[in-house]
C-alpha cells in the first residue's frame, strides 16, 4: 500500500469515527468539576498494565503514551487499533448504594513507517467526559420543600497526529499534536414547593484549542538478555480558547456573565523506565506530574490542584512465533494511583490485568493481529467523610490489525 493510500484510508476511518461518536460512558457526579472526568490517554496494552507506557516500544502495538515509540514502526505493516469499554459503577453514600452501567467506544489509532527510523501515528480519542444527573431534597421551612437538581453533559475530544524519529541507534524522540474541541454544560435547578417561580443556574463552555506533547526514549542492552528503556515526556501548558458563560435565573431576572479566563491545560512532566529480560518479561514504573493549580475553570469555586500519577506494570509475552494458540498469548497486569486534579474529587486506586489473544488468519497462521482484553477495578476515595465513593468495574476490549494480516499468500 502506497503512502497516499495509507493516509487516505486513515482519514476516511477517522472521519467516520468522529461523526459516529456517541455515549461517552460516564455517569459520575464528580464530572461536574473542572473539565469533567479525564479520559484514559492510552490504548489496549497500556490499560492492561495500569497505564504504563513511557518506556514501552514495540512494532506489534501502538503506544501513544510516549510519541518517541512511533519510531519503532515496522517496515512491512500498518497497525490499526480500535477499542471500547464496558463498566459498572457502584456509588455509595451514607451506607446506601446504587449501580450504573455504561458503555463507550474509546479510541481509534493507526501507526505506520514513513521511512527508516521515522514512524507516524494518527488517531482519535476523548480528552475528558461529563455525564451526571442527580437531585437532593431539603426542608428550609416547616412546610416548604426545596428540590435541587443537577445535570451535566458533554466532553472534549482530540484527533491527533504524531511522529517518532530515531536519529541515532538507541535514541528516539517524538511529538504529538492534537486539536481539542468540545462542549461542556452544567445546570442546577431549584424548585420550591411553595413557589411557582423556577430558579436555575447554567454553566456552559465551548472549547477549541490545541495540545502538544513531546517524548524521548533511550534504550540499551545492559547485559546479555537484559534490556532497558528509559522514557520521558512533556506536555505544553497554555490557556484554552473557551466561549464560556454563567447564566442565572432568580425570580423573573435572568443574568448572563461571560468568563474570559481560567480554562487552561497543565504543564505535564512524565518519566519512567521499562526493564526487559530475554525479550519476554517486562517490568516498568511511570511517574507523571500535571500542574493544574493555575486553572479555575468556571470561577473561583472550581479550582484545579496539581496532580501526581504513579503506574507500575508487568508483562510476559512470547518472543518467538508459533502456530499453537496458547504459545502466542501475552499476559499483563498493573497498578495505578492518581491524585485528583480538582479540589472536590478524591484519590483513585486502580488494579488491572489482561490478555492479548492472537487471531488466526485465512492461512491458518497466528500473526500480530491481536485482541486485547483486560479487567480493571478503580476505587475513588473522596476527600471528605460522607461524600460519594465510586467503585468502577471496567472491561476494556481492543483489537489490533496490521496491513500484512489482510495480505493473501501467493504460490509461485
Amino acid at each position: 500500500m502506497t503512502l497516499f493510500k495509507r493516509i487516505f484510508a486513515i482519514l476516511t476511518i477517522l472521519i467516520a469515527f468522529v461523526g459516529a461518536k456517541a455515549d461517552n460512558g460516564i455517569n459520575s457526579p464528580y464530572s461536574r468539576y473542572g473539565l469533567g472526568i479525564l479520559a484514559n490517554q492510552s490504548l489496549g496494552i497500556n490499560r492492561q498494565m495500569g497505564g504504563l507506557g513511557y518506556g514501552l516500544r514495540s512494532d506489534s502495538y501502538i503506544n501513544i503514551t510516549n510519541p518517541a515509540s512511533f519510531s519503532q514502526a515496522d517496515t512491512l505493516t500498518m497497525l490499526f487499533e480500535a477499542g471500547f469499554s464496558l463498566q459498572d459503577v457502584l456509588f455509595k453514600e451514607n451506607g446506601k448504594g446504587t449501580n450504573a452501567l455504561n458503555a463507550s467506544f474509546d479510541y481509534v489509532a493507526m501507526q505506520f513507517r514513513l521511512c527508516k527510523g521515522l514512524g507516524m501515528s494518527i488517531g482519535f480519542l476523548p480528552y475528558s467526559n461529563v455525564g451526571y444527573s442527580f437531585s437532593s431534597v431539603s426542608h428550609p421551612g416547616t412546610t416548604e420543600v426545596s428540590t435541587s437538581t443537577y445535570a451535566g453533559t458533554g466532553g472534549i475530544y482530540q484527533p491527533y497526529v504524531g511522529i517518532g524519529w530515531q536519529p541515532v541507534k538507541g535514541l528516539s524522540i517524538g511529538a504529538t499534536a492534537a486539536y481539542l474541541y468540545g462542549d461542556l454544560s452544567h445546570e442546577i435547578s431549584y424548585d420550591f414547593s411553595n413557589s411557582s417561580v423556577d430558579n436555575y443556574k447554567t454553566y456552559s463552555a465551548k472549547l477549541k484549542s490545541y495540545k502538544v506533547d513531546f517524548g524521548l526514549q533511550y534504550y540499551a542492552t545492559i547485559a546479555k538478555k537484559h534490556d532497558i528503556v528509559i522514557g520521558a515526556t512533556y506536555s505544553l501548558g497554555h490557556d484554552i480558547n473557551a466561549d464560556a458563560t454563567i447564566t442565572k435565573s432568580e425570580g423573573n431576572v435572568i443574568t448572563t456573565t461571560p468568563l474570559t479566563s481560567g480554562f487552561t491545560l497543565p504543564h505535564s512532566y512524565g518519566g519512567g523506565f521499562t526493564y526487559c529480560y530475554d525479550r519476554q518479561w517486562k517490568f516498568g514504573i511511570d511517574y507523571t506530574m500535571q500542574q493544574w493549580s493555575t486553572s479555575t475553570f468556571f470561577g473561583d469555586d472550581d479550582k484545579g490542584v496539581d496532580r501526581s500519577i504513579i503506574s507500575a506494570g508487568l508483562e510476559y509475552a512470547p518472543n518467538e512465533p508459533s502456530n499453537k494458540f496458547h504459545k502466542m498469548i501475552s499476559y499483563r497486569g498493573g497498578i495505578r494511583f492518581a491524585q485528583p486534579y480538582t479540589m472536590a474529587s478524591g484519590n483513585e486506586y486502580g488494579i488491572s490485568a489482561g490478555l492479548s489473544l492472537p487471531i488466526m488468519n485465512r492461512n491458518n497462521k497466528y500473526n500480530s493481529a491481536l485482541v486485547h482484553i483486560s479487567g480493571e477495578y478503580v476505587y475513588m476515595s473522596p476527600k471528605s467523610a460522607g461524600f460519594i465513593t465510586e467503585n468502577y468495574f471496567r472491561l476494556n476490549i481492543g483489537i489490533t490489525f496490521n496491513e500484512a494480516w489482510f495480505t493473501k499468500m501467493k504460490v509461485r
